[in-house]
């Protein structure tokens, strides 16, 4: 088979008698001609993979930022930059992909000078590549490896397996997410560095810890916006971790317009934040329980300076209406417990109540929007509006 790299070449007469049979006039052509040769090796689509790349990772490329495969063996592999993460899947094309190292572009043909001939060998031909698209990190993973050291207290420290810690680089590599993804992560599930490993809290410490700084609230007759964090830490610090405290009060506290009068900052608890959480445990105890004796217990349960209001309960239970009793009923219904899968998600979503607001529907999707898909584009691809009082509903995108 003939290549650049073999002594034959065609003639600049053969070129003008191609032209000719082609019907191509010389005059419509640049002044580069470049003419394709088949390479000698036949192979190099096993040693070398094409990757489609959007505007986000050729951008990270040309800034010299760093392009990674996470996952490990039983994983899919997804393609990371600094702040995104994409999936990987291999696709097909009826096209055929030629790949030529150092070929000329049109524009780099158009140059001025006497018509030239280049040769180049086609080191491939691709009729397969890796296309990318744009994903949401696999939370799951992190919450599951993180389970079994997660914080449950000082008095269960002497029971965590060390082998089981995760320090920054091992969670870095079992983790398919992108390095600042992960870093937000550890915020909003509320994942602590202890000692140089990263430690999940439990549910069950954060509420306890939440309870303890309520009390000091109502102790101490603080207004809601006059919380002093220095003297709440002081009052616990031989039952938690400066590290944990400081992540639970970030959770449920933010900073007030109010001082003391030596210039120090407070706090304001989050009422909304505080009362979920309140309202989580009630769920635990009971999943389904009538509305009128769910709000009494949330009262009874919650400092008197903080209000709950049913709006609290979006996210973590619905509010519906029972035909045998004849009465309203809170139950249970956490985004946490929904398949990640979309269009499972959608459908579980639609069984449990047939129309939602946006409102309503945005704490259990909004962990499955991108940079490209916001809940608006979610709801109009995935489900159908209606219009009824004036208020716009959501429903089934096939339903009845």
């Amino acid at each position: 088979m003939e290549t650049a790299k073999t002594r034959y070449s065609r003639t600049r007469e053969e070129i003008h008698k191609s032209l000719e049979l082609a019907v191509i006039k010389e005059s419509d052509l640049q002044n580069v001609t470049q003419i394709l040769y088949s390479a000698q090796e036949h192979d190099i689509e096993k040693h070398i993979k094409l990757l489609e790349l959007d505007e986000h990772l050729i951008e990270a490329i040309n800034k010299g930022d760093s392009l990674t495969f996470q996952g490990n063996k039983k994983d899919f592999a997804v393609l990371c930059t600094k702040n995104r993460t994409y999936d990987i899947r291999e696709a097909g094309t009826s096209n055929s992909c030629l790949l030529v190292p150092k070929l000329n572009l049109f524009e780099q043909t158009k140059v001025n000078t006497d018509q030239i001939i280049k040769y180049y060998n086609v080191c491939g031909i691709f009729h397969t590549y890796y296309e990318t698209k744009e994903c949401k990190p696999k939370w799951e993973k992190l919450l599951n490896i993180l389970e079994p050291t997660s914080f449950k207290g000082i008095e269960y420290e002497s029971s965590i397996c060390h082998e089981l810690l995760y320090n920054w680089h091992r969670l870095q590599n079992e983790i398919q997410a992108s390095e600042d993804e992960l870093i937000q992560a550890l915020n909003d599930y509320l994942i602590v560095n202890i000692d140089g490993y990263f430690r999940l809290i439990s549910f069950e410490f954060e509420v306890r810890s939440l309870t303890l700084m309520l009390d000091i609230l109502e102790e101490n007759s603080w207004a809601l916006n006059e919380v002093d964090k220095e003297f709440t830490y002081e009052s616990l610090k031989e039952f938690i971790f400066k590290s944990i405290f400081d992540a639970i009060f970030a959770r449920y506290a933010q900073v007030s317009e109010k001082s003391k009068k030596d210039g120090t900052l407070l706090y304001r608890y989050n009422e909304e934040k505080c009362c979920k959480t309140l309202a989580k445990v009630l769920l635990a105890v009971s999943p389904i329980t009538e509305y009128k004796q769910f709000m009494k217990s949330w009262h009874i349960g919650t400092p008197e300076k903080i209000e709950p209001k049913e709006e609290y309960l979006q996210g973590i239970a619905l509010i519906k209406w029972n035909n045998s009793t004849m009465t309203r009923e809170v139950v249970s219904f956490t985004e946490a417990n929904l398949p990640i899968d979309i269009n499972e998600r959608f459908n579980e979503l639609f069984k449990a109540k047939n129309k939602w607001t946006v409102q309503e529907i945005t704490p259990y999707i909004i962990n499955l929007t991108t940079n490209k898909m916001n809940v608006n584009a979610l709801l109009t691809k995935y489900a159908r509006c209606s219009i009824i009082n004036n208020i716009k509903y959501y429903s089934s995108k096939y339903g009845k």
